[in-house]
């Protein structure tokens, strides 16, 4: 990959409710000459996985790392990218956001469930997936907008363990005094 290039990321397993198909669909429409997908994860079923090596086929700007990357490696990924991307159809939480914006990467995401309570305009993108095209438009303005991985770091430092759990423990302890 060239080091001028924009990279998104999508990194984890791959299973059909992450969207990494839409993301696929959506980085063709892009036609973006600059810009890299890197798909990294297992799928955890084979033929699924080949469905997704197969469309990642079409096009050389899309790279597709079918591994288990251990917890040493992600690190190599993500600061690899310039954005991290999780077209999800459905999620009740995700940790790869927050892993995201742990390594000061701006993440894209579909406004569902809890993504609107933890992106911001500051530290990624959300898109209406019901929107055609919205994945494409998101793509689009994340190669464009100035991010800052210091405010991105200064805001995900507000779910460090050492701030919230003091926070849980006095919570816990108005809980059982009531």
């Amino acid at each position: 990959m060239s080091d001028e290039a924009f990279v998104y990321l999508f990194l984890g397993l791959i299973r059909p409710y992450k969207g990494v198909e839409e993301l696929i669909d959506a980085f063709e429409k892009l036609e973006l000459p600059n810009s890299r997908l890197l798909i990294v994860g297992r799928a955890l079923n084979a033929s699924y996985g080949e469905k997704i090596s197969s469309l990642s086929r079409n096009d050389p700007a899309i790279e597709l790392i079918p591994e288990f990357v251990p917890d040493e490696g992600i690190q190599l990924y993500m600061n690899a990218c310039d954005v991290c991307v999780l077209p999800y159809r459905n999620i009740t939480t995700s940790s790869a956001a927050v892993l995201a914006l742990s390594f000061g990467r701006p993440v894209i995401a579909p406004a569902i469930t809890s993504f609107p309570e933890l992106i911001t305009p500051e530290t990624g993108i959300l898109y209406d997936p019901s929107e055609p095209d919205a994945l494409v438009s998101a793509l689009q303005q994340a190669g464009q907008q100035p991010w800052s991985e210091s405010k991105i770091f200064d805001y995900v430092h507000q779910f460090d363990w050492d701030k919230l759990g003091p926070q849980l423990t006095n919570l816990y302890r108005i809980e059982h005094s009531g």
